[in-house]
């Protein structure tokens, strides 16, 4: 327990939802596996295929924020910049650090809470199309950093791209 989260904040571009930010949830990569049933085998196995399946940020916002919900967009070209901030405490040396997660993808998904007499009531955003992720935590360094236009993935101690994409004359 090295790192904990104790606070965090969420920007898109410049609409600040700290009022309003009920919950948010990261994404995390997942690798993407095809299901392989040996012809005659009696287990099957899910073989990893080199590439991870789309990252989904989420997050619940109460109120109806016209700015926020505006923003729903339909092509890649309507992606939005949106920003997390975190104060992470190291807890051997009681240091507080900044974690800035910053993505680029586009606000695709909406779901209003059921409304029902007096109350809090907001709704959820689903951050889908993400093609660009980068991961930093102050005094660490660079988490991770994904790119679907360069065709790169660092970070949790693999660097994918870089030698496939000299191989296929990929730059970016």
């Amino acid at each position: 327990m090295d790192f904990v989260r104790l606070a965090g904040n969420l920007y898109c571009e410049d609409v600040n939802g700290w009022l309003a930010l009920r919950r948010y949830k990261l994404p995390f990569p997942k690798v993407k596996t095809e299901n392989h049933l040996p012809g005659g085998g009696v287990m099957e196995l899910d073989v990893p295929i080199g590439a991870i399946d789309p990252l989904t940020l989420s997050f619940d916002l109460v109120g109806a924020n016209p700015a926020t919900l505006g923003q729903f967009g339909m092509r890649l070209s309507q992606r939005r910049l949106y920003t997390i901030y975190e104060l992470i405490t190291d807890e051997k040396s009681g240091v507080k650090r900044e974690r800035i997660v910053t993505m680029r993808g586009l606000f695709s998904e909406g779901d209003a809470e059921e409304m029902s007499g007096r109350g809090l009531k907001g709704y959820g955003y689903q951050i889908k199309a993400i093609t660009d992720y980068e991961d930093v935590i102050e005094g660490y360094g660079i988490v991770a950093r994904f790119s679907f236009w360069t065709n790169t993935w660092q970070g949790y101690n693999i660097d994918v791209g870089s030698e496939e994409n000299r191989i296929l004359r990929i730059s970016g």
